[in-house]
């Protein structure tokens, strides 16, 4: 279930009230809607509920697993991880409609993205160097730049809020 909890920690609010599982919740930029990925119709699929309408819609319909949402900026699109072209990659599902976009295409599996302020880059974890490292890749695809080159596991990047640095998980020490 995906719980919204007020600041004062009193109010405590089970928006997605359904027996599947419900998880990765993420924040419209706006505050007006929650993006989660959910088990509810038989296979992981990305939904978005509207907090003021209560309303419920189903983003991602795809036989293999879409999971991991992450909202653009601007509010226009969504970022996420799936299986659907039978390896874990990176694609972007802009709200008003069409195909979702697939940023990334490589054997080995990308997964975790987040955009960065702009919302011109997205940051993710990949396998292509035969360790997890932190790559960063157009909003609109393209090439992807290692950024932590490291030997050890680096992933789950998160960008701050002026785009200048990406927090992330290390095992270096």
């Amino acid at each position: 279930e995906i719980y919204v909890l007020d600041e004062a920690g009193g109010t405590l609010l089970n928006v997605s009230r359904h027996p599947a599982d419900d998880r990765s919740p993420a924040w419209r930029p706006d505050g007006g809607a929650i993006a989660f990925e959910s088990q509810r119709d038989g296979n992981w699929e990305i939904y978005i509920l509207d907090l003021g309408s209560g309303s419920l819609t189903r983003l991602t319909e795809n036989a293999a697993y879409d999971g991991a949402p992450a909202w653009s900026p601007d509010g226009t699109a969504i970022a996420f991880e799936s299986y659907r072209d039978g390896n874990l990659e990176i694609y972007v599902q802009a709200l008003d409609g069409g195909p979702p976009r697939r940023l990334t295409e490589d054997a080995a599996g990308d997964y975790g993205p987040d955009w960065n302020p702009e919302g011109d880059t997205l940051a993710f974890t990949s396998w292509r160097d035969g360790n997890k490292e932190i790559y960063a890749v157009g909003a609109n695809g393209g090439q992807a730049q290692n950024l932590t080159q490291h030997p050890a596991d680096d992933e789950y990047p998160a960008w701050s809020a002026d785009g200048r640095q990406l927090a992330f998980v290390s095992w270096r020490d």
